[in-house]
């Protein structure tokens, strides 16, 4: 259940994954987007994707994983790298927003690591799906592993704020995900 549930937030994190790459083809074709949009964009890759969602692989799923095997501690070893890349190019796209937020034109930067970070997204939650069905085909994790996982979740749940500031999170992803600029 507790690889069941990250590779659920693969799901949403790929819908947040889809409005990046679309906001960026929509600001390299030169179309308007509101800044706030992007800033919206930036705040659910740090606080979901980031804070969240990556906050549950990090501080509970991974260090029980990690311990079973070489193969799976060389694995974990790589994701932390990639979610270390993945907050780089957020970082970069952020301070690349606040120059855009002061008058500098940054449409380019800041579509650009729209763009990288899509396809971060699409690289590595694909590499991470596969590593979590061969936990879950080798029966890797016991049963109260699993449920001592899934404590861990509410914790890394109750950092970000709780339920409601995760709802609010989706919330925000279907208000991006309706506007005129997505269609």
């Amino acid at each position: 259940m507790s690889t069941r549930e990250l590779k659920q937030d693969h799901v949403v994190v790929r819908r947040v994954r889809d409005i990046a790459q679309r906001c960026s083809d929509k600001l390299y074709a030169g179309e308007s987007i509101p800044l706030e949009d992007i800033e919206i964009i930036s705040v659910v890759i740090e606080e979901f994707i980031d804070a969240f969602h990556h906050g549950k692989e990090e501080k509970a799923y991974f260090p029980s994983t990690e311990v079973k095997n070489d193969t799976y501690a060389k694995e974990v070893r790589k994701f932390r790298i990639e979610h270390e890349f993945g907050r780089r190019v957020a970082g970069m796209m952020r301070r690349h927003l606040k120059e855009w937020r002061r008058g500098i034109d940054s449409r380019e930067p800041v579509a650009r690591f729209l763009k990288t970070y899509a396809i971060y997204v699409t690289d590595h939650t694909g590499k991470e799906d596969r590593f979590f069905d061969m936990i879950e085909e080798m029966k890797s994790l016991s049963d109260e592993e699993d449920r001592e996982l899934l404590k861990r979740y509410e914790i890394c749940r109750k950092d970000v704020g709780g339920d409601a500031r995760v709802e609010e999170l989706l919330r925000l992803i279907i208000y991006l995900e309706e506007r005129d600029w997505m269609k």
